[in-house]
């Protein structure tokens, strides 16, 4: 959440060549209806599963870039088969920054309406998110597309060496 996953994913795939697919987009498209909609009307659950079924349409792709929603690593079935299917990359962003990118997004985020909601939310997920199989923090002033280039690189070095 807030962490830079769709952008970063864009620019990675673009440095690739590499489709890039938003999971939480396939979402919304699938069902018309927006993230929060979805919560507020059909309930987590009903997003959770349409979630697991774009992932596992998404995992029969290849050269694809594929950016998650928050949660959806935290749960088995679909960490399985990240790990089973692709390279699993942890943007490993400061909780500070975090903090600093989502004020203008509190509508958009049906899990979490208060910065201590998000904290939360957070620390609950960063023990599912360390078992990415990279961790890459940016650097101080990193933009989007320079930590894209690391990461491609990280990929060229893990592909090279399986």
């Amino acid at each position: 959440m807030g962490c830079g996953k769709t952008t970063t994913g864009q620019a990675l795939a673009q440095r690739l060549s590499w489709d890039f697919v938003d999971l939480d987009r396939r979402v919304e498209q699938r069902l018309a209806l927006s993230v929060r909609e979805i919560f507020a009307t059909h309930g987590e659950a009903t997003f959770r599963q349409e979630e697991h079924r774009q992932l596992l349409q998404v995992a029969q792709r290849e050269r694809v870039v594929v950016a998650t929603g928050g949660g959806t690593f935290t749960f088995d079935a679909n960490r399985r088969l990240m790990k089973k299917t692709g390279l699993v990359i942890f943007l490993d962003v400061p909780w500070g920054e975090i903090l600093r990118r989502l004020p203008d997004k509190w509508e958009e985020r049906p899990l979490f309406r208060t910065p201590e909601q998000a904290l939360e939310l957070y620390r609950a997920r960063l023990p599912f998110y360390r078992l990415a199989d990279v961790t890459v923090g940016p650097l101080p002033g990193e933009d989007a597309p320079a930590l894209a280039g690391r990461i491609a690189l990280l990929l060229r070095e893990h592909l090279c060496a399986t």
